[in-house]
């Protein structure tokens, strides 16, 4: 793949976009919405390391995006952010089980991200967007700040133009004059759940998050595991 776009997020989370190098057999394209794929980086010291990364880009569409954080000690995406336009880099895939196929596309959903697990999140709404019958859906998102906000402007422009969509966010170190929901994802889960009904959720972070809101869906919700649907990203 070749490097499309490279540009800001936030503070600490870029978006990359790759496109299929001419002439290169590529199958990315008829990736699922909520899986992934590897990317295969030489480091500072020449090594080769791979790492998994969520596609927050719809179906069918090219170039694909990436959100990928900085971890300052990390030993690939400090390489990452520093792809420039035209950089090629090796991947495989597309991976990964967290979708919504099938059934599922017709039910009510609540998103619950935090960070980039975002990504898999975004590629779900963006393909829920192109359904001709929009079942509710609400993203619950959490973030330490309002510069966290990945794609803000995006789904602040989604909850205006779809009646269907709700959008909320809710921040762990929110500073003064914000008047959104405050503190972690999982104080929220219960209550915009039970506004949707019985819908079916999926979740994707830090495994600590993931682990909460799966056991809070299933003691407090009363959720069987078939409803609740995870992706964990360590």
């Amino acid at each position: 793949m070749r490097v499309a776009d490279i540009r800001p997020l936030s503070p600490s989370v870029c978006r990359v976009a790759l496109e299929p190098i001419a002439g290169a057999h590529a199958v990315l394209p008829a990736f699922q919405a909520g899986q992934w794929i590897n990317l295969h980086v030489e480091t500072a010291a020449g090594q080769r390391e791979k790492r998994a990364y969520s596609i927050a880009s719809g179906p069918g569409a090219l170039p694909i995006e990436l959100a990928v954080t900085r971890v300052h000690e990390g030993l690939v995406s400090p390489r990452l952010h520093e792809l420039r336009v035209g950089d090629e880099i090796s991947c495989d895939g597309p991976f990964g089980f967290f979708t919504r196929e099938g059934a599922l596309r017709q039910q009510p959903a609540l998103f619950v991200g935090t960070g980039t697990g975002l990504s898999p999140l975004r590629s779900m709404l963006i393909d829920w967007l192109s359904e001709p019958q929009h079942p509710a859906a609400t993203l619950l998102f959490g973030v330490r700040s309002e510069a966290d906000i990945l794609f803000r402007d995006e789904l602040e422009a989604w909850a205006k133009l779809y009646p269907a969509f709700r959008l909320e966010v809710t921040l762990s170190r929110p500073e003064s004059g914000w008047q959104g929901r405050t503190g972690y994802v999982q104080g929220h889960v219960a209550e915009l759940a039970r506004a949707l009904g019985e819908p079916h959720v999926f979740v994707c972070g830090l495994s600590p998050m993931v682990n909460d809101v799966r056991a809070l869906c299933k003691s407090e919700l009363g959720y069987d595991r078939k409803r609740i649907h995870s992706e964990r990203y360590d």
